[in-house]
C-alpha cells in the first residue's frame, strides 16, 4: 500500500496574530512522490534527506476550513512556512545515498531512468548475485551493475532532483511564493498529512 499526501495552504492576509485562512490552492495534483515527502516532511524518506519540517503535528492555530479537510486514518501531520521553504538550498545533497537502487535503460541518447525501487527483480539479482543486498545504502555511492541494456546504480540525490522530477510540486511552490510576495513569508504555510 502506498502513501498519499493531503492538506492545504493557509495564509494570514492581515498579518501575524490574525486568523489563518485556507487559500484557494489545491494539493490534489500532487503525485505520490516519496522523494518530495522525504525531503520536506521526513515521510517515506528513502533518499536519506535531512527533512525541512518533520513531525510538527497540526498547528495549534489551524483554521476551521483546513481542519474540515481532515479524515480518519491520517498520520504524520506537519506544516512549513514559505519563509522556511524559501531558505532551502536546492543544490544540497542528501547526507547519504538513496536506499533504492536506481535502474536505467541504456539508450543511444544515454542512460534513461526507469525507476527506483527497494527490491529489484530477477534480472538485477542475476547480475548482482543472489546474496546481494537490495538496499542502495549498503553499497558505496556510484556502485553499478550492468546487463544487456540495463544499468543499476547506487546514487545520492540533491534537493534539486526532487523539483526536477515533480512539476506539480514546483507549481505549488510557485503559487506559495506568489502568496508570500503579497502577505509575507511567515504568513503563508503548507499544512499536510499522509494516508497509507
Amino acid at each position: 500500500m502506498g502513501t498519499d499526501i493531503a492538506g492545504g495552504v493557509e495564509m494570514r492576509p492581515d498579518g501575524p496574530g490574525s486568523p489563518w485562512q485556507l487559500a484557494d490552492v489545491s494539493l490534489d495534483a500532487l503525485p505520490r512522490h516519496y522523494d518530495a515527502f522525504g525531503l520536506l516532511f521526513g515521510v517515506r524518506n528513502h533518499a536519506g534527506f535531512e527533512p525541512v519540517a518533520p513531525g510538527r503535528g497540526l498547528p495549534d492555530d489551524a483554521g476551521a476550513d483546513l481542519l474540515a479537510l481532515l479524515a480518519d486514518g491520517e498520520h504524520d501531520h506537519t506544516w512549513v512556512t514559505w519563509a522556511q521553504l524559501a531558505s532551502v538550498d536546492w543544490s544540497a545533497q542528501a547526507p547519504r545515498v538513496d536506499d533504492r537502487i536506481h535502474e536505467y535503460e541504456m539508450t543511444s541518447q544515454g542512460p534513461r531512468l526507469v525507476g527506483k525501487a527497494g527490491h529489484h527483480g530477477r534480472a538485477w539479482r542475476e547480475v548482482a548475485g543472489e546474496h546481494a543486498d537490495h538496499r542502495g545504502s549498503s553499497y558505496p555511492e556510484g556502485t553499478e551493475w550492468r546487463a544487456a541494456d540495463r544499468m543499476w546504480r547506487v546514487e545520492r540525490l540533491t534537493h534539486g532532483d526532487v523539483l526536477r522530477a515533480d512539476p506539480q510540486l514546483r507549481a505549488l511552490l510557485d503559487r506559495m511564493r506568489e502568496l508570500a510576495e503579497r502577505y509575507g513569508g511567515d504568513n503563508v504555510r503548507l499544512v499536510v498529512w499522509f494516508d497509507s
